[in-house]
């Protein structure tokens, strides 16, 4: 029997885990394929209420720190009641805020309609729709997350020369209308999700790790334990655990992982598509569409980027974890951003965009593989939802430092020195420090299982002591 569990525990979800990976692929053409395609947009927004970048810059920071903080949030609303029910709202208040986007009467509106409305709505679904994969396609895990990731890079093919098309046709205004209605397929994609039904498959507070398997059994003993002690924690430690933020307690290498989102895809990532296209045309390097096109070819080559690494994961090469990857995956970004300057020419431009965009989709395709290695799957949502404010302070500060910097220097160039810099500092010191961290882990999660042995001996003598008094 208990040979029967384990594989129903290890099966995959079938047909339908690949349905999944599709509807997967699309949030991501939408959560994170949007941002990196509203440079068109937002060069008209200049023009239009005649501001500097760093005051149009702040709508994508608003939306990409509201989306990204959002993660416990929707971690919260999932328990509550549902994947698809959450996603589904998700779906419709995105929707909305494209809507009354249109409507705008100032960029101030903007940072409500377009970045506080839109991103909470996008926020309901990030984390989910990446922590819900590995619930339902287990063996092919790599292969069905690089998929269902590709959506970012999509999204960034279709919805940048889209952008600048439904502008050309219909205005700034129109457009936020038309894509109001595009966004709505979301919901369809919502319903598509199904809640887990084993009990192996169930995301909550409890903790568990592929590279604690050693303490399995004991894990399982202590969640019993903590599922017994929790009417008496406090509200306050009840949300602490909800929050998945013990996490970042027991697993000091995931918090340095955390700590290098903050820099990446929260600082540096936001910024770089759209300034990429405002400096391109401030320095005149090709018409409208010739530029859109680059950026389609940037998101191209995110595809790219993102199918090349489960091929380098599948060789299993002892020295390249997904955390290494990831670590190296930064610097070659960073290194790409500091080089963008020599870009002089559309030629160039187009070479430094294609690599930037081939870089830019090997790291977001570790988002949520790097953390998934460290915690493990059934914590890979409450993992993702600790892990999204991170880089949502980060994608609130980011991409105003890169406009206030443009504004004062006149100069997108200092820009993506600044892109550059956050970018290598955060591989660096992910891959300097993730032997001390990895040690700190084994030695944590050593003195867990100690613990619960202990605690579970106490208890066995206590049972026994009772039956021999009885």
């Amino acid at each position: 029997m208990e040979r029967r569990e384990n594989r129903a525990e290890t099966k995959d979800g079938g047909v339908y885990g690949w349905i999944l990976v599709l509807s997967c692929h699309v949030c991501c053409m939408f959560v994170f394929g949007i941002y990196q395609a509203v440079g068109p947009l937002f060069v008209r927004l200049q023009e239009y209420f005649d501001v500097g970048s760093a005051r149009t810059s702040w709508i994508l920071s608003v939306a990409t720190f509201t989306e990204l903080a959002f993660g416990p949030v929707a971690n919260f609303a999932m328990k509550r009641i549902g994947y698809r029910r959450t996603v589904i709202l998700g779906g419709i208040l995105s929707s909305l805020g494209f809507f009354i986007s249109s409507f705008a009467p100032n960029i101030e509106f903007l940072y409500f309609s377009f970045g506080i409305v839109l991103g909470c709505g996008y926020g309901l679904i990030v984390t989910l729709q990446l922590g819900i994969l590995p619930l339902f396609v287990k063996k092919r895990y790599i292969i069905a997350n690089a998929l269902a990731v590709c959506g970012s890079s999509s999204g960034a093919f279709v919805f940048t020369p889209l952008w600048q098309l439904l502008i050309d046709w219909f205005g700034w205004r129109g457009s936020c209308i038309v894509f109001a209605a595009i966004n709505a397929n979301l919901c369809v994609c919502g319903a598509i999700f199904k809640e887990p039904t084993n009990q192996s498959e169930q995301p909550g507070p409890t903790m568990s790790s592929a590279s604690a398997g050693r303490c399995d059994d004991i894990s399982s003993s202590d969640d019993k334990n903590d599922d017994r002690l929790t009417n008496n924690q406090t509200t306050l430690k009840r949300l602490y655990e909800t929050c998945g933020c013990t996490l970042l307690k027991r697993y000091p290498t995931f918090t340095l992982v955390a700590f290098a989102y903050f820099l990446t895809v929260g600082v540096a990532f936001p910024g770089i598509p759209p300034h990429t296209v405002a400096r391109a045309q401030v320095q005149n390097l090709g018409s409208q569409n010739a530029i859109a096109l680059v950026m389609s070819v940037f998101g191209a080559m995110a595809v790219i980027g993102r199918l090349v690494t489960p091929v380098i994961l599948h060789f299993k090469f002892r020295l390249l974890t997904s955390v290494h990857l990831y670590g190296w995956s930064f610097v070659c970004t960073g290194v790409t951003c500091l080089l963008s300057p020599l870009a002089s020419s559309y030629t160039k431009y187009f070479v430094n965009a294609a690599f930037l965009g081939l870089f830019c989709g090997i790291f977001l395709c570790l988002v949520s593989q790097a953390p998934k290695d460290i915690v493990g799957p059934t914590n890979l949502t409450a993992a993702m939802a600790i892990k999204t404010p991170f880089a949502g302070v980060g994608g609130l500060i980011g991409p105003v430092i890169g406009g206030w910097i443009y504004d004062t220097t006149k100069d997108y160039n200092n820009t993506f020195y600044f892109y550059g810099s956050c970018l290598l500092f955060a591989g660096i010191v992910l891959l300097v420090f993730k032997p001390f961290t990895d040690r700190c882990q084994e030695t944590t999660q050593s003195d867990i299982c100690a613990d619960v042995a202990t605690e579970k001996d106490h208890g066995v003598n206590m049972v026994s002591k009772g039956t021999n008094t009885g």
